[in-house]
């Protein structure tokens, strides 16, 4: 099998003992701040993304008011002698 086509094997815990022991407690603990903040940075973009959307889609509104839905005209019945 190719590199690409392996499946996917989760690493076991004691896998993940082995790998953490290089790592000392401080920078540990350096990393998970360092993911704390990565996902707020997520929030706080997705957050003025929606903010500039709306913002403009207001300002859209105000300045281009929307036209009043046109009425289509309303078709007649047909009679038993329009064939």
């Amino acid at each position: 099998m190719s590199e690409q086509n392996k499946p996917y094997v989760p690493y076991t815990t004691e896998q993940k003992r082995e790998y953490a022991k290089q790592f000392t407690p401080d920078q540990i603990k350096s990393y998970r701040n360092g993911q704390r903040s990565a996902y707020a940075h997520m929030g706080n973009i997705g957050k003025r993304n929606s903010f500039f959307i709306h913002g403009n889609l207001k300002k859209d509104d105000t300045a281009n008011p929307v036209a009043p839905p046109v009425e289509k005209p309303k078709r007649g019945r047909k009679k038993a002698d329009d064939k």
